[in-house]
């Protein structure tokens, strides 16, 4: 697909996200959205990044035959691969609406259950049980901007607080909330930083350590 062919034409010709955004004039988080499948150029940049990629738009779209003379037939295809996105969001969509639904509906129907778990959880934990065990501080900085989080958890890895201080659009695409436990806020966060190209400008945890 054209966001996987980006991504790996781009690497090939070694150039980072960055590089590639500069020549084209656009952002890297532009270059960030296309080869995540977010969005999709227009015709006249996918016939420039061809050119500065040096591989022929056929190559980018992945199609058996386009005539590139025929910038119709170029916008034809991109947006019949956006008619594509746009279907796959509206399904991913109606498939988290669903479940947010069955949820609310979980915590109307037996909400007395859950607080009198919650309370005889409380009721026999012993000291070392409650409040958080321990807590990691990550500080990234990306393209001039610095970027902090904080997770506090208890003995097992359960979040008890999340923090993520920076730009929304880097908090959207983590997604922390969705996070189960305090390892995979870890492999996340350092993951999409290392996928940027970011080092870290500092990682400090106090307590119990996260695994590795």
């Amino acid at each position: 697909m054209l966001n996987e062919n980006i991504k790996t034409i781009r690497k090939n010709k070694g150039y980072t996200q960055e590089e590639l955004a500069t020549r084209l004039h656009v952002t890297r988080q532009t270059i960030s959205k296309w080869e995540k499948g977010y969005s999709v150029p227009d015709a006249s940049i996918l016939t420039d990044m061809a050119e500065v990629l040096e591989v022929s738009v056929t190559d980018l779209l992945g199609a058996e035959k386009i005539d590139l003379e025929n910038s119709d037939a170029i916008v034809e295809q991109l947006s019949r691969i956006n008619e594509q996105l746009t279907i796959k969001n509206r399904r991913s969509k109606r498939i988290w609406k669903g479940i947010i639904i069955a949820a609310i509906l979980l915590f109307i129907v037996i909400p007395s259950l859950i607080t009198g778990l919650g309370m005889l959880m409380m009721h026999g934990a012993t000291g070392a049980d409650t409040g958080f065990n321990g807590s990691t501080e990550w500080i990234y900085e990306l393209e001039g901007q610095k970027y902090e989080c904080t997770v506090q958890y208890d003995k097992h890895y359960n979040i008890v607080s999340l923090s993520l201080d920076g730009d929304s659009e880097v908090e959207e695409e983590l997604n922390l909330d969705s996070c189960s436990d305090a390892n995979e806020v870890k492999d996340r966060i350092e993951s999409y930083f290392k996928e940027e190209g970011a080092e870290p400008v500092s990682i400090e945890t106090k307590g119990l350590e996260l695994k590795e």
